[in-house]
């Protein structure tokens, strides 16, 4: 069996893109990747797809790991960056999707085994609209009534950085406190602040959330200097999580070092390859942390993520999006959705969904307004 051709889609999501790569042989088997595609990037992970391509044409598709050690080891001059890594980590789970279908298999099997057989998950993506209480309190209970989360992530800071004043952190708990009062104490919830803080100001922060039983703190400053996020995490009286930027184990491997928080995050979709991101599981379970995926993507990343976490030891919990675009399913048909609190890891073979090229073709993904996370104030895009 040999690869004959690779196709990418870019496919519209709303206020984001998705990105899909699909791999196909000479004996008929077909798999499917998916790269992290967040901030206007899915012209660049085209062009990266269409430029390394050539490193999978004609090869076995079965010797996954030949085929990753060349694309993120050739490109010297842009070795293991994002882009090549975010594009090679697609093709990697494309691969394991085809080896799966050959050998009739799910994922999970190939990557050794599953001591898990539902991953826990909290809902990210759930809030909409106006930053009211009422409007928080409304969608929290939405989520967690109607689509059995049993934790929610939110970044309530609106377009604040560096530091809050007493009347800003005040806001901010009349929102937790709302989401509080919807739903109960027995939810967790989590923080997510994007870098945004100085390191005063993380800190005042969580301790003027603390009372609010925090399920962890994320990325509360630019992740860059470890030495600073570690010592916000031994301030706090809260989980430190941070990651999803981290993009190789090197990294990874001197934020594990530093002990720079408590819950490591890197994203399913751009490590390079699934054997990465078990080897980051691997390294924080040695220091004892815990492992979190980042995961706001689509059913392809998702599904790689549940295979991925069954035969995670140190597995804390995978992030999941409460709500898509309506034609989602219709691109990545999958069985998986949330009950009480949990999804199901897949057995049937490869990753177990079906993706549909035809349905991508039909919702193309163009440019976006902004190519930024954040809108023109500085605050968090609501989806």
């Amino acid at each position: 069996m040999e690869i004959t051709e690779v196709e990418t889609f870019v496919v519209d999501a709303d206020w984001r893109n998705w990105f899909f790569v699909q791999v196909h042989t000479d004996e008929g088997v077909s798999g499917v990747g998916e790269a992290l595609s967040g901030e206007g990037l899915t012209a660049a992970l085209e062009a990266t797809a269409d430029a390394h391509k050539h490193y999978l044409i004609g090869e076995d598709p079965l010797n996954r790991k030949a085929i990753s050690r060349r694309l993120r080891r050739d490109p010297f001059a842009w070795r293991a960056g994002k882009l090549i890594n975010a594009v090679a980590n697609a093709f990697d789970i494309a691969l394991l999707d085809i080896a799966g279908k050959y050998y009739g298999e799910p994922v999970w099997k190939l990557l050794g085994g599953k001591i898990h057989d539902e991953i826990p998950v909290y809902a990210n993506g759930w809030h909409i609209g106006e930053r009211t209480p009422e409007n928080y309190a409304h969608h929290a209970e939405k989520a967690v009534e109607e689509q059995e989360y049993p934790a929610l992530k939110c970044d309530p800071f609106a377009h604040y950085e560096y530091s809050l004043t007493d009347d800003q952190i005040g806001e901010v708990a009349d929102l937790l406190e709302a989401v509080r009062e919807a739903v109960g104490w027995d939810v967790g919830i989590a923080l997510d602040c994007h870098g945004r803080f100085s390191r005063r100001g993380a800190i005042e922060v969580a301790n003027g959330l603390e009372e609010y039983d925090i399920m962890f703190l994320e990325e509360p400053v630019e992740l860059e200097d470890r030495q600073v996020m570690s010592e916000i995490t031994k301030q706090v009286n809260m989980p430190v999580a941070t990651g999803e930027r981290i993009y190789n184990n090197e990294t990874m491997a001197d934020l594990i070092r530093t002990q720079a928080c408590d819950i490591v995050q890197p994203d399913v979709t751009n490590y390079g390859s699934i054997q990465e991101l078990q080897h980051a599981a691997a390294m924080a379970k040695s220091r004892y942390m815990t492992f979190a995926p980042h995961n706001p993507n689509a059913g392809v990343s998702t599904a790689a993520a549940l295979h991925l976490c069954a035969g995670i030891e140190n597995l804390e919990v995978l992030e999941h999006m409460s709500r898509d675009v309506p034609w989602g399913d219709e691109i990545v048909k999958h069985d998986f959705e949330v009950e009480d609190g949990t999804l199901e890891v897949p057995d049937k073979p490869g990753l177990g969904v079906e993706f549909d090229a035809e349905a991508a073709r039909e919702h193309p993904g163009e440019p976006k307004d902004s190519h930024s996370l954040f809108d023109a104030e500085g605050a968090l895009k609501r989806p």
